[in-house]
């Protein structure tokens, strides 16, 4: 009985446990080595096909199809906070119309990420697929909107016990060159803010406004700034993630080399969501017959300053791009 008890009761601590991780949840996309190495601070930049997750508005200006995937090496179970970075991320985009420019693009995407406790044993584990569609304003040619939708597969493993739910939700985005020099973008996330339910806590995927300005100092070098959840919808949600700043740089040495720093939530009072990160790419490019084919090769280090307890402070992330 006394047995019965202490396994009841040690259950009874995991599933507590899990309603606080679960209620700290927003669920923020975190995919692709580039936009990671600058911080996260991608939304007005959205220039690749990367731009399906972080702004699908970036999308209306993809002439060409591309492939882009990427894998973090080590410390694949250790993060999967309310800004989580994939273990896995892959995405394809091509555009609608071959003469018309302002037919738009599509983008598909899939991403995935576990976090493993050592000490309880307990995993909770998300899968992302997700479509994406972005295109120019009739108006204006510097002008774009975006959408996506978003499929969240959420599962929960603990000694025994295992428990699965899904959630659907929609994001929109948009982007503005407002000049040769500077770019305006937004992202707004789960604006249907959609519920799921593990062990029988329910949770929400919060609406989250994400503001980004990129300037292009030259065409060699441009400096991003993101600010995550403006209206301060993550207070009082279990974690605060308000107005939370992302700080990007990326510059070209010349045609194939380039470097990028990143500041992620450099002023937020969570430490454990303080990260920084360093950058380099480096692309190549032939001709197929009479199109051109450019690979794009990226790597990425992220250091955390205070990372949670039993996490590693640092990861490596690799990425390849085809661009044809």
């Amino acid at each position: 009985m006394r047995k019965y008890l202490s396994k009841r009761f040690f259950i009874i601590l995991l599933i507590m446990g899990l309603m606080v991780i679960c209620n700290q949840n927003v669920w923020a996309a975190q995919g692709g080595a580039r936009p990671v190495s600058m911080g996260g601070a991608f939304v007005a930049l959205a220039d690749d096909a990367n731009a399906s997750t972080w702004n699908p508005a970036g999308l209306a200006w993809q002439k060409d199809q591309e492939f882009s995937a990427s894998a973090t090496i080590n410390a694949r179970n250790d993060y999967i906070t309310g800004d989580f970075i994939s273990d896995d991320y892959i995405v394809y985009t091509k555009q609608l119309g071959q003469t018309d420019s302002k037919s738009g693009s599509v983008g598909v995407y899939y991403q995935n990420s576990t976090y493993e406790n050592e000490i309880t044993r307990s995993k909770t584990i998300l899968m992302q697929p997700g479509i994406a569609y972005g295109r120019q304003f009739f108006s204006s040619e510097n002008m774009a909107w975006g959408v996506s939708l978003n499929y969240f597969n959420f599962k929960s493993e603990i000694p025994g016990i295992s428990s699965s739910d899904t959630a659907i939700s929609l994001n929109a985005g948009f982007l503005w060159y407002m000049s040769e020099k500077m770019a305006l973008g937004l992202l707004v996330e789960n604006i249907n803010e959609p519920t799921f339910t593990i062990h029988g806590v329910n949770s929400r995927l919060i609406r989250v406004w994400r503001p980004g300005l990129a300037y292009y100092m030259n065409e060699s070098t441009v400096l991003t700034c993101d600010i995550y959840d403006l209206t301060g919808n993550t207070q009082d949600r279990g974690s605060d993630y308000s107005q939370n700043v992302r700080l990007g740089m990326e510059h070209y040495f010349n045609d194939d080399f380039s470097l990028r720093l990143g500041a992620h939530n450099p002023n937020s009072s969570m430490d454990s969501s303080k990260y920084y990160s360093l950058g380099l790419g480096w692309q190549y490019a032939e001709f197929f017959v009479t199109h051109p084919v450019c690979y794009y090769f990226d790597y990425t280090f992220v250091y955390w300053q205070d990372p949670a307890v039993g996490n590693e402070d640092y990861l490596h992330q690799f990425g390849i791009s085809c661009k044809f």
